[in-house]
Order: C-alpha cells, then sequence, then structure tokens
C-alpha cells in the first residue's frame, strides 16, 4: 500500500529524516531472531527505521534456504503527490553471521529489487534508491581479532537509481523495475588489512542501511517500493582440513568394501 505525507506532516518527516541520521528510531527495533543456514547461523536479525513507526515492518520476517536469508517487504515504500510532494523512508538491518565448525565465510552478497510509477501531464516528479552495507569483521579462524570495518555502497540498475519522470519517461506514465547489488570479499579483506588467517572469517556484524525517496511537483505523482531483499548469500567454504578429513574416510570406505 502506497505511504502518502500530507501537507502538514512534511516538515516534521522532513525532520525527522534528518535526525535519523544518528541513531534515534520512532519505536522500538524488531527482533526477528536467530535463524539456521546450511552452514552458518544469522544471528539477532533486526530491522529499525528512522522515518517509520514500526510495526508494520518495512522489510518483515525473513525465510533462510541454504545459506542465504531472503526478505520480501510489502511496506517499505516512498509515495509523494502533488506540489511539494516529498517522502523518505529509511530502514537498516543488523544481524551477525557465524559459520559452523569446519567451515568460513568467504564472500558475502546483498541482491534487492523493487519497482516505481512516475505519473503526470505537467511537471515533474522523481524517486530515488540507496543502500549502504557496512560491515565488521570480528573473528577469523575461530578466534576474535580487532574489528576490521568495511563499507560499501550498494550498485542500483538503471540510472544508478535515480529516475525522474522527463528523463525516464517519453508519456504520462512510467512503469519500471530497478535492482541493485552488491559483493564483499571478505578473504581479500583480511589480507588487504596485513590480517594472518588459515582458513577466514568466521564471525562477521552487518548493518544494510537502505532508503527510498519520492518528491513531486503540481499535477504529478512519484512512488517507489522494495519489493525483494534476495539473498544476503553467503559463501560458506570448507576448511582445507575438513576435506582432507572427508576424502580420508571416503578412502577408508572403498578399503573396508574391498
Amino acid at each position: 500500500m502506497a505511504k502518502v505525507i500530507c501537507s502538514p506532516c512534511r516538515a516534521l518527516a522532513a525532520a525527522i529524516a534528518v535526525a535519523g541520521l544518528g541513531t534515534q528510531a520512532w519505536a522500538a527495533p524488531i527482533n526477528y531472531g536467530d535463524f539456521a543456514g546450511a552452514t552458518v547461523d544469522f544471528l539477532q536479525v533486526t530491522e529499525d527505521s528512522v522515518t517509520d513507526p514500526l510495526p508494520p515492518a518495512l522489510y518483515g520476517t525473513p525465510s533462510v534456504s541454504g545459506d542465504s536469508l531472503d526478505f520480501n517487504p510489502v511496506s517499505f515504500n516512498a509515495s509523494a503527490s502533488g506540489a511539494g510532494g516529498s517522502d523518505t523512508t529509511r530502514g537498516v538491518l543488523t544481524m551477525m553471521m557465524a559459520s559452523r565448525p569446519g567451515h568460513f565465510i568467504d564472500m558475502i552478497q546483498f541482491e534487492e529489487a523493487g519497482e516505481f510509477t512516475l505519473s503526470g501531464l505537467s511537471g515533474n516528479a522523481s524517486v530515488s534508491v540507496s543502500a549502504t552495507f557496512e560491515l565488521d569483521i570480528l573473528e577469523v579462524d575461530g578466534v576474535g581479532i580487532t574489528p576490521i570495518n568495511l563499507v560499501v555502497p550498494m550498485l542500483f540498475a538503471p540510472s544508478g537509481g535515480d529516475f525522474d519522470l522527463v528523463s525516464d519517461g517519453p508519456g504520462p506514465l512510467v512503469n519500471d523495475i530497478w535492482v541493485g547489488e552488491l559483493m564483499v570479499n571478505l578473504s581479500q579483506a583480511l589480507i588487504s588489512n596485513n590480517v594472518p588467517f588459515v582458513n577466514g572469517a568466521t564471525r562477521v556484524s552487518v548493518r544494510f542501511d537502505n532508503t527510498l525517496m519520492a518528491q513531486s511537483e503540481a499535477g504529478t505523482s512519484a512512488f517507489i517500493a522494495k519489493k525483494d531483499v534476495g539473498g544476503v548469500g553467503i559463501t560458506v567454504i570448507p576448511e582445507p582440513a575438513s576435506l582432507i578429513l572427508l576424502a580420508a574416510g571416503g578412502f577408508c570406505m572403498l578399503s573396508r568394501r574391498s
């Protein structure tokens, strides 16, 4: 459902959006708890917002498949209509990722997608999506380290996640989709920070900060929505020692059968 910001509320919303650059939120965060993947655990998965009261949730309860966590938002959107229309929706996901014994986290991938609508016979309207992924590597080879902080912006297509009625549509109505993705190589980050390791990272904390914005002029309207945050995909690679044991076990089985 589209969220419409009325004129008397716009100033308050804008003030809250600016104040939201800190840590203050409208309401208590929603903690979805822990989720067990195939070889990694997603711990204390939590969402928060500095622009919207919670609930209703922006991201919603995730589901897990293999080593991937998936969100299907139904209320994460921004909408504006008429002269001076403006709306900002900002949601933040946080969690801890911990690999199971015998595995380490080599790569983390985030993907998301959504849609937007721009309409009007005169003037201009615009929408945008942006996101920043921040993580701290806390543990390597099962041993705690001085945290290594990484900040990675998500890349959006088309148009870098910025769309307006004049530039992105020849007619009075534009319906389209947008996608965003990022990938973080943790092993390379350890090498770049001169951190010695045998296998790799085993525990990381994650903060995913996502913002949607909509603006309109007289005679126009703008709407943008997030429909899927796909994956939180993780590449978890067995330690070499585990592979050696697995190979040795297979050899013994063949020997017994012989």
